[in-house]
């Protein structure tokens, strides 16, 4: 806020220019800041306050008067704020009745003058009493239809104009109607005051409103005297008649509806007396005036009581009713107990109006869709999200494979569909999910198909069809596994397919040879993946007479932490111990052979391997081979029965082991372990003596038999 207040004297004039609506419950704070605080009267600033918030006047102007009292400005100052946010929160709970409330006024006004004929009516209580004969009386009704919810009222609305679009003849009861709902609208209960009692901040000079409705709650645009100021009016409630008592009576009846009850037995007015009952709700397992919604008008009625069709289960309700004549209300009571249906919320409707919004086609045969839906927004229970799931048939195939199904779970009515492929067919269904607590409630299936064919392409069809698609990695019985299908080839002369995987990388630098396997179908599923990994796979169709084109994809499956968040039963990952199957691949009849060559032993040592199980494919060797130090060599400052080992790291096909530079008439202990896919398998070990130098020459057939055209491996 701008201010102007160099050389201020008494009398002087400020000019303010106000803030935003959202700064204007501090203004006092920044008028504090900007001006001198002996220059400035609490009246002063909580007129500027009032005005900003109620007119948001481009310039304001108020007069100084000398400062009584410092503390006594920062405490009204400070209450002025208060007093404004207080202000704006009841202003919201006055404006959703005050209008529902100017309209109960207007429909009384039009019994009070059919009061004869309307007071002798004996209407059921679904009927609305004599308002439900007004409503079918043809004078009566005229007068009534400027007083509904759905009669459109502007301030400046020319009634005769309104009224002649609805009767074009005798409209005269509909024009004096709407004249008197303009009234009640403009002009809030009560009378003003005289002048001469206006106090405190009311009697201040000032211009502070125009009209009724720029003051708040109940007060009234009035005069006193030098300005005009909004002030607590006379004779509020003179004429209006009583509250309905506290107390509302609920019943559900077995047709559903919920009948509500209240009591106005001493009640006595002169004219003619209309309920306006409202509620409001929040879904819920559990009551909560906080999320619940605004007030609502559900019933206008001359009972007292009334019969509500549209509860529904899974909401919370409260009611408050108001007693309304011409002259105005009481206000209303005080909310009710918070009620709900004893019924069970139904499950969620199947979504409507599913349809293709936009269709792409991208590089090659790459497609993505975005689908579109609609669900009821006055369910029982909000929809929490959908389940959407697509799957795809190819030419010359009648139904999608079960392996080609992939979902996708979205909040919002809508969804994108990536992935997918020219030239198919698709069919996608979409099902709401509601919560009831801690029960899941789903809906039907909408389903929708639709092909991914260009309306007019010029591009070549790929002749054998054989391009990957990859589905979601998944976790299943302790296995990380994914679909990979494709469409079959158009080639008759195709008989299997070979497909082969393996990770080309990993995050954690975990490895794994590459598999094969040979299918008929046109789906395969990888099983045993590792997490975090790039994984390349090869798809070869396999015909005696042609070689069609392989085809490649490459996928990436997910970390552990991932599966573990979305999987509601424990998962161990490669860092902790996992139950996997126990390695049983061991080494078997490990054997040793020695020579001596150019002065140097040599030894070659080979084994056999068990037969592996199925599921355990071995991807090499780990040997050791130690030195036994003995305590009586000659010359040995070793400690007695002390190692030297050292390892290799062999392929699976290596079965023998060359190993140079050992000394003759010694001890040697070798350990050989199978490494698979599973883990480190039982180690086999064995200890061998080196002969001495006389013995050397036997073991020479059998060295040169044993170890021919193998490299040999020195030891380091």
């Amino acid at each position: 806020m701008l201010c102007d207040h160099a050389a201020l004297q008494p009398l002087s004039i400020l000019t303010l220019r106000c803030p935003p609506r959202s700064l204007s419950s501090s203004l006092g704070f920044i008028v504090a800041l900007k001006l001198d605080l002996h220059q400035i009267t609490p009246r002063s600033i909580l007129f500027v306050s009032q005005s900003c918030n109620k007119k948001n006047k481009k310039e304001m102007q108020f007069t100084r008067v000398p400062l009584p009292s410092l503390s006594l400005w920062i405490i009204l100052l400070l209450s002025s704020g208060v007093d404004a946010r207080k202000q704006r929160d009841e202003g919201d709970d006055e404006e959703s009745w005050s209008e529902s409330v100017s309209r109960a006024r207007c429909a009384s006004r039009c019994l009070s003058l059919h009061s004869v004929e309307a007071l002798s009516v004996s209407t059921p209580l679904q009927n609305n009493g004599s308002l439900g004969w007004c409503q079918h009386h043809k004078q009566c009704a005229k007068c009534l239809e400027p007083c509904k919810d759905s009669w459109e009222m502007k301030r400046k609305s020319n009634c005769r104009e309104l009224c002649e679009r609805v009767f074009p003849k005798k409209h005269w009861e509909c024009v004096t109607s709407c004249e008197f709902l303009q009234s009640v609208l403009a002009v809030k209960q009560g009378s003003c005051p005289p002048p001469e009692k206006a106090s405190g901040f009311a009697a201040a000079c000032v211009e502070s409103c125009d009209h009724d409705r720029d003051c708040s709650t109940l007060k009234k645009c009035c005069s006193n005297g030098c300005g005009h100021t909004c002030q607590t009016p006379k004779d509020l409630y003179k004429g209006a008649p009583l509250k309905p008592r506290k107390e509302l009576g609920f019943a559900e009846l077995p047709s559903g509806q919920l009948e509500v009850r209240w009591s106005s037995r001493f009640n006595i007015s002169a004219e003619p007396v209309v309920y306006v009952l409202q509620r409001r709700w929040n879904f819920g397992i559990q009551p909560s005036e906080d999320s619940a919604t605004s007030w609502q008008v559900v019933a206008q009625t001359t009972e007292q009581g009334a019969r509500l069709s549209d509860i529904r289960p899974g909401r919370w309700y409260q009611f408050r009713v108001a007693a309304v004549n011409t002259h105005g209300t009481r206000g209303f009571t005080t909310p009710s107990r918070h009620i709900h249906s004893r019924r069970d919320p139904s499950n969620p409707p199947a979504p409507s109006e599913l349809r293709v919004a936009n269709m792409s086609f991208g590089p090659g045969r790459a497609v993505s869709a975005r689908l579109l839906w609609s669900v009821p927004s006055d369910l029982d229970v909000p929809v929490h999200h959908y389940k959407v799931s697509w799957s795809w048939t190819a030419a010359g195939q009648q139904s999608a494979s079960s392996l080609t199904k992939r979902r996708k779970t979205v909040r919002e009515s809508q969804v994108e569909l990536d992935s997918m492929r020219a030239n198919r067919s698709y069919s996608v269904e979409v099902q709401a999910v509601s919560y009831w607590g801690q029960t899941q409630l789903k809906g039907p299936r909408a389903i929708l198909h639709f092909s991914t064919q260009r309306a007019f392409s010029s591009v070549p069809r790929n002749p054998t069809g054989d391009i990957l698609d990859v589905g979601t990695p998944f976790y299943q019985d302790g296995q990380l596994r994914v679909h990979v299908y494709w469409q079959s080839s158009t080639d008759p002369s195709v008989e299997y397919y070979r497909v082969e995987w393996g990770p080309e990388h990993c995050a954690h630098n975990q490895t794994r040879p590459t598999e094969k396997t040979n299918v008929r179908e046109s789906f395969v599923s990888l099983q045993g993946l590792l997490f975090s990994c790039k994984y390349k796979v090869l798809l070869q169709p396999l015909s005696q007479k042609t070689r069609p084109p392989a085809e490649s994809t490459v996928f990436f499956t997910p970390s552990c932490a991932t599966i573990q968040a979305k999987s509601p039963k424990p998962i161990t990952c490669f860092t902790e111990k996992a139950p996997t199957h126990k390695v049983l691949v061991k080494p078997i009849n490990l054997t040793a052979a020695f020579e001596v060559r150019g002065g140097n032993m040599t030894a070659i040592f080979s084994w056999d391997l068990s037969p592996p199980p199925y599921y355990q494919q071995l991807t090499g060797y780990q040997v050791t081979w130690a030195e036994v130090i003995q305590t009586n060599r000659p010359n040995s400052n070793k400690l007695p029965h002390s190692l030297i080992s050292q390892s290799q790291i062999l392929p699976p096909e290596a079965n023998v082991l060359v190993v140079t530079d050992l000394h003759p008439d010694s001890l040697y202990r070798l350990e050989v372990q199978a490494i698979t896919a599973e883990g480190e398998g039982p180690a086999a070990s064995r200890t061998f003596q080196t002969p001495g130098n006389q013995s050397t020459l036997r073991h020479r057939p059998r060295l040169r038999k044993l170890h021919q055209n193998m490299p040999i491996i020195e030891r380091h």
